[in-house]
């Protein structure tokens, strides 16, 4: 018989480890040798007799604990760090905005055209889109304002609390707080607009601006003194709040949230400009309005240089967001003024007698103690010349819907009626 290492026969080593070898169950349900070892003591246990196991594992419990305090780290950090990062892209999206607003202005400037004489912002754009991207401009009314800005209302804080304006609304300089005349600024009624990266923006220009370099910053903080207003980040997506995704320019603040102040009520209308006593309107020159969407009821000019007194009326109620009352408001007007003859009273009726009401008459910023007839200019133009527009007469013994009046003619008044 073959006789192995250490004089053990080789039927005696494998009775021998067959007796000290047994099978346990592993933690993945499998058997495992383990070897008993003679402790000092003779009974098969000891250090040497620990059970050699499979790989140790996490049980469910574990993993679960784990993954919770994971979910628990990353609600409490994730949001600090996307409001940082969300921070850190729109500022830079900022500058990179009113940079291209600044390279447009210092090119125009550039050219001799930041000053010159603009009868409108709009008029004012279109000669700035030959030095900057602009891919649509809409020019003053609430139709054309919905085409460059995706969403109808706008969120900004008046001091004290959030209040949400309509864009409609944001149609005069007035409502983004900008409508202070004084000697260095009058800012006019804005235009929307959108630049060719999709930015939506409110664009307003500042009639009294002159070439100041000095007034460009090299932080983009201030953008050129010539141009106020507003621009978005993110388009239509919420929240469209001022300081979030809206940002001001230098001053705009859109403070005035519903729209011009209105002066008196009569007969339904909402009047934001009286007749300022026996003031006159401003005459301007009506060929620089001739042919502008905002002024479609401009049809013909035939007065040169700033002669025009209708056209002035119509412009200074447009530009503070409201119009001039067609010949059908200044009907209804009357109506108020002469309730005893309303039912007679039409849009182009003849002289009809009455007395009128003094109360209504007051309204219209008229002292009746003072004057005993005027006229008020309608929105109107008169077909039958260029010189003549329409307009109604009321006088304390009667009232008649006149249509040939002189627009050079500084004697007629005018009212502005908010926009419904």
């Amino acid at each position: 018989m073959t006789t192995l290492n250490r004089g053990f026969s080789f039927r005696e080593l494998c009775s021998s480890n067959r007796k000290r070898l047994r099978w346990v169950p592993s933690r993945k349900g499998k058997r495992a040798a383990t070897e008993e070892l003679p402790s000092p003591g003779g009974r098969g246990e000891g250090v040497r007799g620990v059970p050699v196991r499979g790989k140790a594992a996490f049980t469910l419990a574990e993993v679960l604990i784990t993954l919770a305090i994971v979910g628990v780290v990353a609600a409490l950090t994730l949001p600090t760090l996307i409001a940082k990062v969300n921070e850190k892209v729109d500022g830079n999206q900022k500058k990179v905005t009113e940079a291209k607003l600044i390279q447009g202005l210092n090119m125009l400037d550039l050219h001799g055209g930041i000053n010159n004489t603009y009868s409108s912002t709009a008029e004012f754009v279109e000669e700035l889109s030959k030095y900057m991207k602009i891919t649509k401009i809409c020019d003053g009314t609430s139709t054309q304002f919905s085409e460059c800005i995706p969403y109808s209302e706008i969120t900004y804080n008046n001091g004290t609390e959030d209040k949400t304006v309509e864009i409609t609304k944001l149609n005069t300089a007035d409502s983004l707080g900008l409508g202070t005349v004084t000697d260095e600024q009058e800012f006019m009624a804005p235009v929307a607009m959108v630049l060719a990266d999709g930015t939506p923006m409110f664009l307003t220009y500042n009639k009294k601006c002159i070439s100041d370099p000095d007034s460009i910053k090299s932080d983009n903080k201030k953008i050129h003194s010539c141009v106020d207003g507003l621009y978005d980040l993110n388009g239509s997506r919420m929240p469209n709040r001022v300081g979030k995704d809206l940002t001001a320019m230098n001053k705009a603040s859109i403070n005035i949230a519903e729209g011009p102040a209105v002066l008196a009520t009569i007969a339904g209308y909402n009047i934001i400009k009286q007749t300022d006593g026996m003031t006159s309107p401003p005459a301007v020159d009506c060929s620089k309005y001739l042919g502008n969407s905002k002024y479609s009821e401009i049809k013909q000019c035939s007065y040169e240089g700033e002669t025009d007194y209708w056209v002035g009326a119509l412009v200074t109620c447009k530009e503070m967001g409201g119009h001039l009352p067609s010949m059908e408001e200044l009907a209804n007007i009357a109506k108020a003024v002469y309730p005893s003859i309303a039912g007679s009273i039409s849009a182009y009726s003849s002289f009809t007698p009455a007395s009128w009401d003094t109360i209504e008459v007051a309204k219209l910023g008229i002292d009746p103690s003072f004057v005993s007839g005027f006229y008020l200019w309608s929105s109107e133009e008169y077909s039958g010349t260029s010189n003549f527009s329409r307009s109604r007469y009321f006088y304390s013994g009667s009232t008649d819907g006149d249509d040939s009046n002189d627009r050079g003619d500084s004697g007629y008044r005018f009212v502005c009626l908010a926009n419904p």
